[in-house]
């Protein structure tokens, strides 16, 4: 592949249209040809509509006002997530944005959570040592009102096809090419790249770099290139969803934070938009025909099920360990997907995005070793979000179901996820394992304590010393993110 200049994008949808979007800023330096070929046949899936704080600095970096885009939409912040019953009836825990602010509350919390897996101590979660967890509890703006000497992190909940036709007119008015047609087949050149695509149109299309954001599809990086994918159905048994919209009360801002709830076999999710609330049940097949996750799902929005116009998706969960192949570069569900326990997705397709872009920079006499050098981060992003992702079932203590008798057993851990799990569990010295595990991480430390710490993972036989805390020290780390989160945090209006 030499120097890129001309860019074909085949599929619209979420990621087609931010990298339509991202290349479009990129071509004012390396003045880039775009098109963007969006199949009227391919929909978009649309699972999920939260994100994590990456898309805030995505949106920023393309110059859009926050409050613009986001009222059209629909769109409402997300300052992380609840996670309910997920070791039996009336268990939770908060999942935070973890943000400059929280570092010394969370330090003691940090310290009551390794107490509590050495033996010493009640059970704690995180919630009340983050601002973001304030900010959900009292129903707060994560955005100040006065100057802080930090911003708190937080993401979105948002229609994911009305955040599309935002990226979409941010692309046509930066000048990229936009057609409705569909790939018929890909002409290869005598080494393998991608010569044109063959439209139903009758038009021959060629480029010097084509992304795949095909979706499931995966027209190029699976059809015409046959690059192997990977699948991830061992650990993540979860390969189905259904999905369904309600009304919500209009006389109230919608919650400031998504819900996964555990159920019999997998989990729901409640995202609240401004026009309505998102929800779904995300189960393994194996476990739950159709109709009962429709029925399962219907009890617990208390529902008609008969009445329900539900949406049905089928799930591959795995990757390509070289989404960049060739002159292809695959996105969005081409590339991976992870189930949408902790809205990663977008995540993912931003930081590939991004990152090529960076690579464009480099020196292309150089691009084996830069397309390598990318295939090995990416691979690194993925595997570390499943580990993660795996996490919430292993240590899970339910075992009222077949499923969640299968998902929490640990004969298919990660040799990483495996050696985190052994620290933790032992009482050794988590923070130094972190440290030495920290560049090939997607999480941070303090995700990996809000999760083990809130789903109470430990060896209940484990008696080692450990300094205890005074418990007015846990109190004001408690009441210092409180009273930060109600005099810098405005109200939702009600």
């Amino acid at each position: 592949m030499g120097v890129v200049k001309k860019v074909v994008i085949v599929g619209g949808g979420t990621s087609g249209w931010m990298a339509a979007a991202a290349l479009s800023k990129a071509s004012r330096i390396h003045q880039l040809d775009i098109t963007l070929i969006e199949s009227s046949q391919i929909g978009t899936i649309g699972v999920g509509e939260g994100s994590t704080p990456y898309l805030k600095r995505f949106m920023d970096a393309l110059g859009f006002v926050e409050s613009d885009w986001m009222s059209r939409c629909d769109a409402s912040y997300k300052t992380g997530i609840y996670f309910d019953n997920w070791n039996g009836a009336g268990s939770r825990y908060f999942h935070p944005f973890y943000s400059a602010l929280d570092v010394k509350p969370a330090e003691i919390f940090f310290h009551c959570a390794n107490a509590r897996r050495r033996g010493v101590g009640a059970h704690i979660t995180g919630d009340e040592f983050f601002i973001s967890g304030h900010l959900a509890k009292l129903q707060r703006s994560p955005k100040a009102e006065k100057p802080l000497t930090a911003e708190p992190e937080y993401g979105y909940h948002f229609d994911a096809a009305k955040l599309a036709k935002v990226l979409k007119d941010y692309a046509l008015n930066a000048g990229v090419s936009h057609a409705f047609d569909d790939v018929l087949d890909a002409n290869l050149t005598e080494n393998g790249d991608i010569e044109s695509l063959h439209l139903v149109s009758g038009d021959d299309m060629s480029a010097d770099l084509f992304v795949d954001a095909s979706g499931f599809q995966s027209i190029l990086i699976e059809k015409a290139l046959k690059v192997q994918f990977e699948s991830f159905s061992k650990e993540l048994a979860n390969d189905s969803a259904v999905a369904i919209s309600t009304a919500r009360d209009e006389t109230k801002q919608p919650e400031n934070y998504t819900i996964s709830k555990a159920l019999s076999a997998g989990w729901m999710w409640q995202i609240p938009l401004t026009s309505r609330t998102g929800n779904g049940y995300v189960y393994s097949s194996n476990h739950l025909t159709e109709a009962e996750a429709e029925s399962e799902l219907a009890a617990e929005l208390n529902i008609d099920v008969e009445q329900a116009k539900f949406k049905h998706l089928k799930m591959r969960v795995g990757m390509r360990r070289t989404p960049w192949v060739k002159n292809v570069l695959a996105i969005g569900l081409s590339h991976s997907f992870i189930e949408p326990l902790e809205a990663t997705a977008l995540m993912v397709t931003q930081w590939g995005i991004e990152s090529f872009i960076k690579a464009l920079d480099k020196d292309q006499a150089d691009i084996e070793e830069v397309k390598n050098k990318y295939n090995q981060q990416m691979t690194q992003l993925v595997l570390g979000v499943k580990e993660y992702i795996h996490g919430h079932y292993v240590t899970s203590q339910r075992r009222d179901t077949a499923y969640w008798q299968q998902v929490s057993s640990e004969q298919y851990l990660a040799p990483r996820l495996a050696k985190i799990l052994s620290c933790w569990r032992k009482g050794e010295d988590f923070d130094a394992l972190l440290y030495q595990l920290d560049a090939e991480l997607a999480y941070f430390s303090p995700s990996w304590y809000a999760l083990l710490a809130g789903m109470d993972y430990r060896d209940s036989e484990l008696k080692l010393a450990h300094e205890p805390l005074d418990n007015q020290l846990v109190l004001q780390a408690k009441l210092h993110c409180e009273n930060v989160a109600k005099a810098y945090f405005r109200p939702l209006p009600g």
